[in-house]
This record gives C-alpha cells, structure tokens and sequence, in this order.
C-alpha cells in the first residue's frame, strides 16, 4: 500500500500523526524540507506531528506531496521487497539503501502466514520490485511463483544488509 494511502486511511483514528511521522520516516525527508516541499508552514505540520487539528486543504497537500515524492522515488530507484511480519519489518529504520554505488528502495510486505508471503510475493511483482528478501522457511514458495531472485534473511546483526546486497547483485 503505498503511503498516501495510508495517511488516508488513518484519518478516520487517532492514528495520523503517527503514520505521518512514518510516511515522513519511509521517505526520508524531515519535516522542514517537507514544509518547503508542500507549501505548509512548519509550525502547522509541527502542530499536526504532536496530534492537532488540521485543515482539509492542508491534509490535500500533505497527500500530494507524498504523492510527487513517491513517484519521483519509484522513477529513480529499483525497489527491493521485504516480506516478513509487522515486527520484524518495524526494525528497519531507513527504506534506501546504497549497494555498490546503486540506490535501492526497500518496499515492506508484512505477512503473518505462508499464503500472506505467497500473495505479497506476487503483489510485489507486479509491482515491478527487481528482488525479494524473505524468511528462509517461505524461500522455496516464494521462488516457485516470482520469476526475480529471491535472497534469505536470518535474523542476526547486519543479516537484512547482508541479504540486500545478495540480491542487488543479481539484479
């Protein structure tokens, strides 16, 4: 699901500021270039980071601006997938990384069984990913339904890092 969609769908709870600080977090971009970026004055999206009311104009042009930067982003850099559960994708702390002097994006999946790993394969896929990284237990399936390569995790220090730049070079 893509970010804008996200902050879309958090509207309807108190969990917008939350997932904006995420969204924010995923994309890299701090919050004063944000401001530059959208047009809203920073104390405004300060005030909205800390949970206060906000405009419906204002929450248009944070939804744009996430839109342009995510497009722009999928334009210039191959994405990776990362299919694991919610608490093992919340230890990534940054979504680009540099292997051998090429930007890669990491785009989560979470998956809670081996037929979630399966459909977020695919989703992935299509979705034009270049590679997958995922548990070692749900590899073999996995591999059996992409046709890009598919690199193992093992939950150690370093291991995503590691498994990134396994796949990277066989893009």
């Amino acid at each position: 699901m893509k970010a804008y969609e996200r902050l879309l769908l958090s509207i309807g709870s108190d969990s917008f500021p939350e997932e904006f600080k995420r969204v924010l977090l995923e994309l890299n971009i701090p919050l004063k270039e944000f401001s530059e970026l959208s047009g809203i004055p920073y104390p405004t999206l300060y005030k909205i980071i800390q949970g206060g009311d906000f405009r419906v104009s204002t929450l248009k042009k944070i939804v744009d601006t996430v839109k342009r930067f995510e497009i722009k982003e999928e334009e210039e850099i191959d994405k990776i997938a990362v299919i694991a559960a919610r608490p093992s994708l919340n230890n990534i702390k940054t979504k680009v990384f540099k292997v051998q002097d090429k930007k890669y994006l990491l785009k989560e999946y979470p998956a809670n069984s081996l037929e979630d790993c399966i459909v977020a394969a695919i989703q992935a896929e299509r979705e034009g990913v270049k590679a997958i990284i995922c548990a070692p237990i749900v590899s073999s399936s996995i591999e059996k339904v992409v046709r890009i390569p598919v690199a193992v995790v093992i939950p150690e220090k370093d291991a995503f890092m590691r498994a990134l730049e396994i796949v990277a070079s066989k893009i």
